[in-house]
């Protein structure tokens, strides 16, 4: 294909593509481009990219994104949500891909830029992490899968409303988060955002810090305590765990929904309060309803508008903005400048079924943080765990039969532990020793062969002695 085809077809790419010389001079500016800007080519070509602004949209301010650490080096390339701001000063959000390469002798900078504003509409608060409006919250729910841009526009009509909310959800998908980001953008944001953990008391110490208790009203009462209902008022109370209540009380919170009153601990005097609920679980509650282990007229109290938060399985394609995203807040925090992962690293991230979800993930991106001196986080960086399930999903993808999923084939499988060994292949043996640091005994473990068998394998493939 001549360069003028590659031209022509770069030209109707669905996505605004434009190329610089290494001083950031436009050299080539394709229709979509045009049609997001408003320049078209005579506009824009031969000038500088001075013309354009993106502003990372991680910011609070408006930070413009500097290209030129590609073009010295420092980064490989860029790819972040941004804010693109054409000539007559109006804001779409995109999604940007840049990098330098090289074309003959001179390095030019090649740009990929996606409209997602369609896709997110500019009245979902959410969609943008609220740069402008300087949510916090909001830009800590970090995403642009389908399942997430759903999420924030429940959480935009959730922050519309009064109604109670219960939000579903595995642990480590951000419930708390998602609690937050509601009362944030709610009425009521400058009022107090009250968290309870019900699963981190005794039912009698829940009771007491909810509603409060008398002086005297039992031992060790040595003064008047205020509840947590009492101290949200005007604003949200945040309910975690709420499948874990007792029974005693689940009945004294169906009256605080009911009459919006509450009674201390050791006093029969009702008192006014005024705070939206939000409660949160980990459990199926239709299912404890079904076990006589919930009330039923209390779920249905609670469970107005539902909220459901996906696992991190789920939306696999949010890993590299989540990994940017958590390797700039580790970043700012230790003052080490990490640029990203290497690509073995990133595959073994992408193999991972991740069981604790987002908050797994910023455990073993803040775990290699403590282990990384370099530029980019390797394999080693990563926690074992995350090692052990790569090898064990790449052994197990090389005997399944395409298309097959049978229960007995999985990476924990017995019979697939022998079978894989035996049809191991030099690179994947490699690759298992490399992960381990040629530690055999550890190796062997993980592979559930004994240390003899991993010998001999290795002195097949000659492997014992590596470089």
């Amino acid at each position: 294909m001549k360069n003028k085809d590659i031209l022509q077809v770069l030209d109707g790419a669905p996505c605004g593509i434009f190329f610089t010389d290494r001083m950031l001079t436009i050299t080539f500016w394709n229709e979509d481009m045009r049609r997001m800007t408003g320049l078209d080519s005579l506009d824009a070509l031969h000038k500088k990219l001075s013309l354009l602004t993106f502003y990372d949209i991680r910011h609070n301010e408006k930070k413009p994104l500097d290209f030129r650490q590609c073009l010295k080096g420092e980064k490989a390339n860029i790819a972040k949500t941004a804010f693109l701001e054409g000539k007559d000063g109006k804001q779409i959000l995109v999604f940007i891909n840049a990098r330098f390469i090289q074309a003959g002798t001179e390095p030019m900078l090649f740009v990929a830029v996606t409209d997602i504003s369609k896709e997110i509409t500019c009245s979902t608060v959410a969609a943008v992490p609220l740069i402008v409006q300087e949510k916090e919250a909001l830009q800590k729910i970090v995403g642009h899968d389908d399942k997430i841009r759903e999420l924030y526009r429940l959480i935009e009509l959730a922050a519309d409303s009064m109604a109670t909310v219960n939000i579903s959800g595995e642990s480590g998908t951000g419930k708390e988060l998602v609690a937050s980001a509601i009362h944030q953008l709610s009425p009521r944001k400058d009022k107090p955002f009250i968290k309870v953990n019900c699963s981190a008391l005794t039912e009698t110490l829940l009771e007491s810090e909810l509603f409060g208790h008398v002086k005297g009203s039992f031992t060790g009462a040595y003064k008047d305590k205020t509840g947590k209902f009492e101290a949200a008022g005007g604003g949200t109370i945040f309910l975690d765990e709420i499948g874990e209540i007792s029974q005693m009380i689940q009945v004294k919170l169906l009256r605080v929904i009911q009459e919006k009153t509450i009674e201390k601990v050791g006093d029969n005097k009702p008192v006014k309060v005024d705070m939206r609920i939000i409660t949160a679980t980990n459990r199926n509650l239709r299912e404890l309803v079904s076990k006589g282990l919930f009330r039923e007229d209390l779920f249905y109290r609670l469970n107005v508008f539902p909220i459901v938060t996906a696992p991190l399985r789920d939306r696999m394609n949010d890993i590299p903005l989540l990994v940017e995203h958590f390797i700039a807040k580790f970043n700012r925090q230790t003052g080490k400048k990490i640029q990203g992962l290497t690509e073995n690293a990133f595959r073994v991230m992408m193999d991972y079924c991740w069981p604790g979800n987002v908050r797994e993930l910023e455990n073993s991106i803040e775990h290699a943080f403590v282990v990384c001196n370099k530029k980019l986080i390797d394999v080693f960086d990563l926690p074992q765990e995350l090692r052990v399930t790569s090898i064990r999903q790449e052994l197990c993808r090389s005997i399944a039969a395409p298309g097959v999923a049978t229960p007995e084939v999985n990476e924990y499988s017995p019979a697939l532990v022998q079978a894989s060994f035996r049809i191991i292949t030099k690179e994947q043996l490699e690759n298992a020793l490399i992960l381990n640091n040629f530690r055999r005994n550890e190796t062997a473990r993980q592979l559930g062969v004994s240390t003899v068998a991993l010998w001999k394998k290795m002195k097949k493939f000659g492997l014992l002695n590596p470089d």
